[in-house]
C-alpha cells in the first residue's frame, strides 16, 4: 500500500476539559508532522516521549501486543484528543519506543471517518468533507 504520512495534533483531554471549565488554562499538546497511517495497527500509538510530554495517565495493566518482532507487553493510556485536519476525537493511546514513528491505526481512522487512498497515498474523508458517524 505504500506509506501515508500525515500531520497530527494530540492534546491531553483532561487539560482540555478543565480549560473549558476555566479551572486550568494550559493544555498540554504535541504536533507530529510525520505520523504514519498504519491500517495494520489498532490504536493511536505514540512514542513514550510524546506520552510523557502530554502527561497522559496509564491504565492499571499492560496488554500483549503483536509486533513484527513478536509479542511484547505495552502500556495503554487514556485521554488523548487526536486532531487530523479539522476532525477531533478522544482515543486510547498505546505506547511505542521512542525510536518508532507515531502510528494512526484503524480505530482512529474509522472514528474520524477517513479511508486511505493507496493510489495518492493520502487520507480521504470516507463521506467527502463531511464526517459521518454510524449509530445503527
Amino acid at each position: 500500500m505504500g506509506h501515508v504520512q500525515i500531520s497530527i495534533q494530540v492534546q491531553n483531554y483532561v487539560d482540555w476539559a478543565l480549560a473549558q471549565k476555566k479551572k486550568r488554562g494550559k493544555i498540554r499538546s504535541v504536533s507530529i508532522p510525520d505520523a504514519l497511517v498504519d491500517t495494520g495497527t489498532t490504536y493511536l500509538c505514540l512514542p513514550i516521549r510524546h506520552i510523557q510530554e502530554l502527561g497522559l495517565q496509564p491504565f492499571p495493566k499492560t496488554v500483549a501486543v503483536t509486533t513484527a518482532n513478536g509479542v511484547v507487553q505495552r502500556r495503554l493510556y487514556g485521554g488523548a484528543l487526536l486532531t487530523i485536519e479539522d476532525r477531533t476525537d478522544e482515543f486510547t493511546v498505546a505506547e511505542l519506543p521512542n525510536d518508532a514513528p507515531a502510528l494512526i491505526g484503524v480505530i482512529p481512522l474509522e472514528a474520524l471517518d477517513y479511508i486511505v487512498d493507496p493510489t495518492t497515498q493520502r487520507l480521504l474523508g470516507k463521506h467527502g468533507k463531511k464526517r459521518l458517524l454510524y449509530m445503527l
